[in-house]
């Protein structure tokens, strides 16, 4: 496998006090640790993120978490709706910038506009690729049941996700981690990637690696994918319900008073022991319920213990209690 290295000299501006000028783009709660930590050691110029909007059951305007940091800062905050639009490239260019940095921005960007700054345009990416390319690498890795991820600080090009590595960092993945905390994991070790990438950048020692072995594709999540088939085994069901956590939700359904309800299911444990009730049960039939810990639904294979469940419209509960407010007792099925 052949490196490239490459050289950088950044502008006089920055060069003056050893840090790099750099645009930054991004949007969710993932992309703040990024941001902060660019604050600290970097000049950010500007920050470009995407345009406010309704959120929440009132649907009340909403800022992303990215412009909230950005204006507590006084940073410049800049929310195009079309970024090949003329006047936005050539404000972006009027702040001639060493580097752009792209971290969860959410939309794809116009050659153009990585084509601005002085040396390239640099992307943090939540996986390690070329493993799990595309919008959703983080449910991903535990719908298929991976026991470690990563981060790829990647030189951005014309296919997505596809650039030249600068720098990885591995991550462990926890049996219980969700979307919401792996995600808080990956958002503070790819913030200080990106710090390290950069100090490589700034020292000249950036060492290109073409991306090699096996490219997967992370998909968006669609709410459909949440419904649980009780009939596979039940470490995939405890995968789905971790990965689709904190949003959209893996879910069932229940027949109460002759008719069916959707319910959601916020948290699972697999089961390693077998359950004498399994044997004459058909999938999705609960065959346990533990006083004030939750219920035990049979599978294609083995058995899953649901902790937390929620109705529409409702709070997250315990699913002890779901059991007892709607009198449900053992061989009842879900699913149905």
């Amino acid at each position: 496998m052949k490196q490239k290295t490459q050289k950088f000299f950044p502008s006089q501006r920055s060069r003056e006090k050893g840090k790099v000028s750099v645009i930054f783009m991004g949007t969710p709660e993932f992309a703040c640790p990024s941001l902060e930590k660019l604050i600290e050691n970097e000049k950010v110029l500007a920050v470009v993120t995407q345009p406010d909007k309704p959120a929440g059951r009132g649907r009340k305007i909403t800022s992303p978490p990215v412009k909230i940091i950005a204006s507590k800062r006084n940073i410049p905050v800049y929310q195009p709706k079309d970024l090949k639009d003329p006047y936005f490239l050539e404000k972006i260019s009027l702040f001639k910038p060493d580097l752009i940095v792209v971290v969860a921005f959410g939309r794809i960007l116009p050659g153009k506009l990585l084509d601005i700054p002085g040396f390239f345009s640099i992307n943090l990416h939540p996986s390690l690729l070329p493993k799990y390319r595309g919008p959703a690498p983080i449910p991903w890795v535990l719908i298929k049941g991976e026991e470690k991820t990563g981060v790829t600080v990647q030189k951005m090009g014309e296919k997505i996700d596809e650039g030249d590595i600068i720098l990885q960092k591995e991550v462990f993945i926890a049996p219980q981690d969700t979307s919401e905390t792996l995600g808080r994991k990956l958002s503070y070790t790819g913030a200080q990637a990106l710090i390290e990438a950069i100090n490589l950048i700034k020292k000249g020692e950036v060492k290109l690696k073409p991306q090699e072995g096996k490219a997967s594709y992370a998909p968006k999540i669609k709410k459909q994918m949440g419904e649980i088939n009780w009939k596979v085994a039940a470490w995939k069901i405890h995968n789905l319900v971790r990965a689709l956590n904190p949003s959209p939700g893996a879910f069932t359904t229940f027949r109460h008073n002759d008719e069916s309800s959707l319910i959601k299911i916020w948290q699972t444990e697999v089961l390693e022991e077998v359950l004498n009730d399994e044997v004459e049960n058909i999938p999705g039939s609960i065959i346990r319920i533990e006083k004030g810990v939750g219920f035990f639904v049979k599978t294609g294979k083995g058995s899953i213990l649901v902790k937390q469940v929620q109705l529409p419209n409702r709070s997250r509960i315990n699913a002890y209690d779901f059991i007892k407010g709607y009198h449900i007792k053992e061989g009842f099925i879900l699913g149905g």
